[in-house]
């Protein structure tokens, strides 16, 4: 269901394209599957519609939600393409040797097998943007926001050296760049969610239609936007309530946590978001789990564990 506009592309797009199709397939499923995670606790939990949603033309919105959503799910199709091409998937690439030989710093020089950060951002866009066929504001600000989070791919990237010298004296140090762990891209881009910039259209020159008025407008708003920030247009609902029509599934019969080890303050107040604050009460409900512990290994050769409740 999330990936129908993805798969359509796939189907229509050139047919050199599909050499990528299943890395694209995979990176838009774990920016889905981040998302999912980074608002576990929320009142909008990224629900299985939320991208499908995103690109449909009849009810294509504008939210922070919807910022998130573009920028995660470009994000993890650039993530995908790039680390494929490094394990040398594609006949087409491969490291990104582009600097090798020459001094990074004091004591190192670049070598070794960087990620192809650039081979992944350019087939990245052919697919996730060619999904944007508007071309009014709302268009605009999902291009940027794809484009977003590709540049939180690059933003995150790690640089790991291996030493030389006699007797491992590290004398010098070869170093390339790598990408960091998806979760960590999550992580920057949520941040990125919470400080989202909410765009104010001049809304007499917008009524203007595709005037050059309203292109003007529409550029002078974005002109004053940075390279890096998720923007959106409109305030998003509560989400308590459940609206079919939008994909929303409200706050009824979702989990909380109220009591546990190492619950950050977000998660220690998910039930009073989730429950309370949404005119819901919490319902405390106890289950018992039988599973297989302490186990041992006795020679030779069995494995016996015990029943822990």
């Amino acid at each position: 269901l999330c990936f129908r506009s993805v798969n359509n592309f796939l189907m229509t797009g050139p047919k050199a394209y599909l050499t990528y199709s299943s890395s694209v397939a995979a990176g838009a499923h774990s920016g889905m599957e981040e998302c999912k995670f980074q608002f576990g606790w929320e009142r909008w939990n990224c629900p299985e519609s939320a991208l499908q949603l995103s690109t449909h033309n009849r009810l294509r919105s504008a939210t922070r939600e919807t910022s998130f959503v573009h920028a995660i799910s470009s994000a993890g199709v650039m993530y995908t393409l790039t680390r494929n091409c490094s394990m040398g998937d594609f006949e087409s690439c491969g490291c990104d040797d582009s600097r090798n030989g020459r001094v990074g710093g004091r004591g190192w020089v670049w070598g070794g097998c960087s990620d192809n950060v650039e081979f992944g951002e350019r087939i990245s866009k052919l697919f996730v943007d060619a999904l944007e066929t508007g071309h009014d504001t709302r268009a605009l600000i999902n291009l940027h926001n794809n484009e977003v989070g590709r540049l939180a791919v690059k933003a995150t990237m790690k640089r790991a050296c291996k030493c030389h010298g006699v007797s491992g004296s590290c004398s010098i140090q070869t170093c390339w760049l790598q990408l960091a762990e998806f979760r960590e891209i999550g992580n920057y881009l949520k941040i990125k969610y919470d400080q989202a910039h909410k765009l104010e259209m001049d809304k007499r020159r917008m009524r203007a239609g595709n005037s050059a008025d309203s292109r003007g407008a529409t550029a002078e708003t974005f002109h004053h936007v940075h390279a890096t920030e998720l923007v959106f247009l409109e305030d998003s609902p509560d989400y308590c309530t459940r609206n079919a029509s939008l994909g929303h599934h409200g706050t009824e019969g979702r989990e909380c946590l109220q009591t546990g080890k190492n619950l950050s303050q977000w998660e220690k107040r998910s039930c009073r978001r989730l429950c309370t604050e949404c005119g819901l009460r919490v319902e405390e409900r106890r289950t018992e789990v039988v599973a297989s512990c302490n186990c041992k290994f006795h020679w030779c050769c069995t494995v016996r564990c015990e029943q822990c409740r």
